[in-house]
């Protein structure tokens, strides 16, 4: 009986060491997990950071590249306004010296006109 007593500990105390020892190879594999997961989300995170700045640095530009042409654009409309209303000046200047009298009497006319409908009638 004494025999059976001494085996019946001694398998259990065996298994025990082997649950241990199974119990830190666990601990150490999720320690090892937790340290690859890290890793990996501190390298995705620093991927995403250079997709964002790059992003950013291709919007930027073709923010600059719109801004530059609409520059350009606003310019050269700008030259056009001004060449066409040199143009008409010059038509009117030229209609005024072939026909002064008729450009007097417009100028008297338009004179009369503004002068009836900013005038107050009471």
């Amino acid at each position: 009986m004494a025999n059976t007593v001494a085996s019946k500990t001694k398998p259990h105390a065996t298994d025990s060491s082997d649950v241990s020892a199974q119990l830190e190879l666990i601990k150490a594999d999720i320690a090892q997990l937790t340290t690859l997961l890290g890793q990996l989300t501190s390298h995705k995170r620093d991927e995403a950071t250079a997709r964002v700045r790059q992003t950013a640095s291709d919007l930027k530009s073709a923010a600059s590249e719109q801004a530059t042409h609409a520059r350009v654009r606003a310019a050269e409309t700008g030259e056009h306004m001004q060449d066409m209303a040199e143009e008409y000046y010059s038509q009117a200047e030229d209609a005024v010296r072939k026909q002064p009298a008729m450009a007097v009497g417009i100028a008297a006319g338009l004179g009369f006109l503004v002068g009836m409908m900013t005038t107050r009638r009471n």
